[in-house]
């Protein structure tokens, strides 16, 4: 059946019939001007009765600044015959924008500009990113952006907290800053308190020279919330700088907004003629409330406003990033509630404000491939709902029966699948987030994706009582740049009581370089910080963890904590201060950490400080099996257990021998497992390799990834 077409065009017009690619002679009649004018014309159609035609809205390349989110419901849907797609026009590249042109530009000193931007005196509209020609600049800060070590470098470091315990005000060391600053106020430090775990930007209230003192505007953390880490008091050698001050305004390519006065403040990297600078303002592009049945595809999302370090009220799963009274949400770029069996593809999301695409409470059966996220200020994916409610009669006959899975509506996210993504240096404002993030979610598929440079978790499963989801040949890599006490594959159980589950499928991912960033005291970049592959943390029980290969990962290959029932086999782990560990809580809650299995894997190693295993307040329970293994290490073929106990602290290091003894691995081998190229990433097995005859079955390497278009 033939489909039903619509086009819109940066020339087009709303009043016309939007049946046309360009305006005709007359101009008369041709495409619609925007998106809302499609929808508008589809929703106009579909109320005089079902067109019983797909339908197609081809939007032509160029830039659109959106008034307001393009928001589509049950009246905007289609149905499994006859879907909706709104796609990009074929050769062409429309973008999407949730920013504000700025111009009238005026002279200010040297080569800085001034514009008036009178919508945000008085702080009524804020922003963190200004972009020149569609790419992000640098807000004016001390000390300056090091381009040379962006991660690592141009920070200063506090002294202390202002008093013991203080998360509100901090000290700076003598002679941190170069100049005196007018308006501090308008500033915002950029702080990682407490153990580094996370990051905050927060306004300074008070700046006070004599005992140099910063006092912000609020806290680090909220000790209402439900549960976080309760407390992340200001240490000696926090890393922090301090943006948005004119008088740091020093170079190409920076800029500044005076609040106060409602005034812009911009050096270009380029003649500004040869540029368009556009402020950020809507913090959502699409939003899909009660939608059915529409594909979105093929176009660039951009310049959105940002907000604060968490996500959207009312959902369960989500950590420490749980709403508080005061902050704000810094929004999504595309946002999915209440909705079914859409598509999410071929769609480049640049430098968003906030989350690339977020599906909060009831979605069901929609598919997100092929879409490549980058730079977005916070995650790359969410899925997010809650277990508090099930929906009333009314709202499962919202759609007339068409959509029978209506009787089934559970309020969160559930058998969608995520895959064949590239997601990439997100977190670039919100530091303590994931490429893809899961909360309460059932049955869904994560699959293909390939994940790098982030400063948190690449995937995090979250909270989750409901049932398991399935991540399977992703590769995930250099990820926790920026903090620790985190995973390249990260699932969290904040409400213990929930972890009696069916259990998450981890299977055949490839898992590189988890590097951990960790600052002493005297502000001194360390390499020891608390880094897994695959983190099982908080009670996170009953997971098949097959197929992995992990390498590189810094603090240890797999975590179990404090969780029972793990399964985990025919693993890869290479290298790492430990290669497995099991941990216990400050308690263990009765029957758990108990129960596990590791069996049938491959620990190898080249570093003479890896340990075999980590043994946190060892018992006979941890583990109901151990054995059929492999291990190598290449500068001590005995190999080495470390076992801790606390308290009181003691650490005891004792020979694979003696573990033997215990009852544990007593099939098992130390021996090369004969990997073909190591140092070339080729982790196949020769034919003669000794995993095999403990049973261990070769890994396909060439599934994992991004799959090539058939």
């Amino acid at each position: 059946m033939d489909s039903l077409t619509f086009y819109v065009a940066t020339n087009g017009n709303n009043d016309w019939s939007g049946q046309l690619s360009a305006p005709n002679a007359q101009q008369s009649d041709g495409p619609f001007a925007t998106l809302a004018g499609a929808r508008d014309a589809i929703r106009a159609l579909k109320a005089q009765g079902d067109p019983n035609q797909p339908i197609t809205v081809f939007v032509r390349g160029g830039k659109y600044f959106l008034a307001k989110t393009l928001v589509l419901g049950a009246a905007d849907s289609g149905t499994r015959k006859h879907p909706v797609a709104y796609v990009a026009y074929p050769g062409e590249q429309p973008i999407l924008s949730g920013g504000r042109p700025v111009r009238d530009w005026q002279p200010y000193q040297g080569e800085i500009l001034q514009a008036e931007l009178p919508g945000s005196k008085g702080g009524k509209w804020k922003f963190r990113r200004l972009f020149f020609n569609g790419e992000p600049q640098i807000r004016a800060r001390y000390p300056n952006f090091d381009p040379e070590n962006p991660l690592y470098g141009g920070w200063v470091f506090t002294e202390d907290a202002a008093e013991p315990g203080s998360e509100s005000a901090f000290k700076y060391r003598p002679d941190t800053f170069a100049r005196r600053w007018a308006k501090p106020t308008e500033a915002e430090a950029n702080i990682f308190s407490g153990l580094g775990w996370a990051n905050d930007i927060i306004t300074i209230k008070e700046l006070d020279e004599a005992t140099r003192t910063i006092t912000l505007v609020h806290g680090t953390k909220d000790h209402d919330r439900p549960w976080n880490y309760e407390s992340n008091p200001f240490r000696p050698g926090n890393r922090f700088f301090v943006e948005n001050l004119l008088e740091e305004l020093d170079q190409p390519g920076e800029w500044c907004l005076d609040s106060e006065e409602g005034r812009l403040y911009f050096w270009p990297p380029t003649p500004l003629a040869e540029g368009e600078v556009v402020a950020p303002y809507l913090d959502c592009l699409i939003s899909l409330r009660g939608a059915a049945w529409i594909t979105i595809s093929g176009f660039t999302l951009s310049e959105t406003t940002d907000g604060d370090n968490y996500l959207h009220d009312g959902g369960e799963g989500y950590g420490p990033m749980t709403p508080i009274a005061g902050w704000k949400y810094c929004g999504d770029a595309i946002h999915l509630r209440d909705s079914a069996y859409c598509c999410i593809e071929e769609n480049r999301i640049y430098a968003v404000g906030g989350n690339g695409i977020y599906l909060e409470e009831y979605n069901l059966r929609h598919t997100i491939r092929r879409n490549e996220i980058a730079y977005a200020g916070a995650n790359g994916i969410v899925l997010l709902g809650s277990k508090r409610r099930h929906p009333a009669p009314e709202e499962l006959s919202r759609w007339e029966g068409r959509n029978r899975h209506q009787s089934h509506k559970q309020p969160h996210p559930q058998f969608n699948q995520i895959v064949d993504n590239h997601i990439h240096h997100c977190g670039s404002i919100n530091k303590y987030v994931a490429a893809i993030f899961m909360g309460v979610s059932d049955g869904n598929l994560i699959a293909h994706n390939l994940i790098e440079y982030m400063p948190h978790h690449g995937i995090n499963l979250g909270t989750n009582s409901y049932g398991r989801n399935i991540l399977e040949y992703n590769i995930v890599r250099h990820v926790a740049l920026e903090t620790h006490d985190t995973g390249a594959i990260n699932s969290w159980m904040e409400d213990e009581y929930d972890s009696e589950r069916v259990g998450h499928v981890i299977r055949f991912n490839l898992i590189d370089d988890v590097r951990g960033c960790h600052f002493d005291d005297q502000g001194v970049l360390r390499n020891d910080a608390l880094t897994f592959g695959i983190y099982l943390d908080n009670y996170t029980s009953n997971c098949f963890v097959y197929g992995n290969i992990v390498t590189r990962a810094t603090g240890t290959g797999i975590t179990v904590h404090c969780g029972k029932n793990n399964i985990f086999e025919n693993n890869i782990i290479i290298g790492g201060t430990w290669q497995v560990r099991y941990q216990y809580h400050y308690y263990v809650m009765p029957g758990f950490l108990t129960g596990n299995r590791f069996c049938r894997n491959i620990l190898y190693t080249q570093d003479p400080k890896t340990h075999l295993f980590c043994l946190h307040r060892w018992s006979d329970y941890v583990l109901a099996e151990s054995d059929y293994n492999l291990f190598f290490k290449t500068s001590d073929p005995t190999y080495s257990i470390v076992e801790l106990q606390r308290p009181p602290i003691a650490t005891v290091v004792f020979p694979l021998a003696q573990w033997q003894e215990m009852g544990y691995d007593q099939n098992s081998l130390v021996a090369d497992p004969l990997f073909v190229d190591l140092e070339a990433g080729d982790y196949r097995l020769h034919p003669d390799s000794p995993a095999l005859k403990l049973g261990f079955v070769p890994l396909d390497v060439s599934k994992i990834g991004i799959r090539p278009r058939a």
